[in-house]
């Protein structure tokens, strides 16, 4: 695991996703969903929705948001904030950002 001590970034894996495509990922110990939004930006948030407690993996990505593949409830990839019912709580977002071909994740 690459640790950029002066930043406090993780590497979170190769930025290999397709526009609108996430996956799950471990990142310093934590499950995480890295996405990539249709704006070409690498975003992560945690792996369950606030809802149910159910894995946002295979959850679709729609513009900067991520919609739960269970009940429906869609999260801002940015933030966290709920976007949408029937969840009420919002999700952890962590800062990234891309160096060379690999996500890099604040894990806070």
């Amino acid at each position: 695991m690459l640790t950029t001590e002066a930043t406090g970034f993780v590497a979170a894996g190769l930025a290999n996703l397709a526009l609108g495509k996430s996956e799950a990922r471990q990142v310093a110990g934590r499950e995480m969903i890295v996405a990539r939004g249709q704006d070409g930006v690498y975003y992560a948030v945690a792996a369950m929705c606030s809802h149910a407690a159910l894995p946002l993996d295979g959850g679709r990505v729609r513009g900067t948001s991520i919609v739960c593949p269970h009940h429906g409830a869609r999260f801002c990839l940015k933030t966290g904030k709920v976007l949408g019912p029937p969840a009420h709580e919002g999700i952890m977002a962590y800062p990234t950002r891309v160096d060379g071909d690999e996500v890099l994740v604040w894990p806070l």
